[in-house]
């Protein structure tokens, strides 16, 4: 018989066999400022920096809340989704589609936060995964001396 032919037989016998829990860990959902760190006192542009995993990642949002009351909410932009996709065999022309699992997000975007300035400031984001919504915080502290 065929080597490749033996292979793609082995490979779908191994498939059929697996429950879908040994194909990998399940993911918790979660999303995470990664940057700016809570507690940090940032300028009056900062990069905000976001990265997510879950099922069927969608519609992300800022908001930002300063201590006068005033509060603004806009759709994160700049970010990349990383569905999940197949497996190339070594030395073969085969691919194996993987079973449907977490997609993940990173999001990179320069944010301004001038009407802010000289106030703590609450900064959320959020992305709803499948019917949830997944949201995190940081507190930060705008001034117009950072760079």
């Amino acid at each position: 018989m065929d080597k490749k032919i033996s292979m793609a037989i082995a490979v779908l016998l191994l498939l059929s066999v697996l429950p879908y829990g040994a194909y990998g860990e399940a993911t918790t959902p979660y999303i995470e400022i990664e940057y700016p760190h809570d507690g940090q006192t940032v300028g009056e542009r900062t990069e905000l920096v976001v990265v997510a995993e879950g099922n069927e990642l969608r519609n992300p949002f800022v908001s930002i809340e300063g201590e006068n009351g005033i509060a603004v909410g806009f759709p994160l932009e700049g970010c990349i989704y990383a569905a999940p996709g197949v497996t190339d065999l070594e030395g073969t022309d085969l691919t194996i589609p993987q079973p449907p699992g977490p997609m993940k997000m990173y999001c990179k975007t320069e944010i301004n936060l001038g009407s802010f300035e000289g106030e703590r400031i609450r900064l959320s984001v959020s992305v709803l995964e499948k019917n949830e919504i997944l949201m995190d915080s940081v507190g930060l502290f705008v001034s117009g001396q950072c760079t």
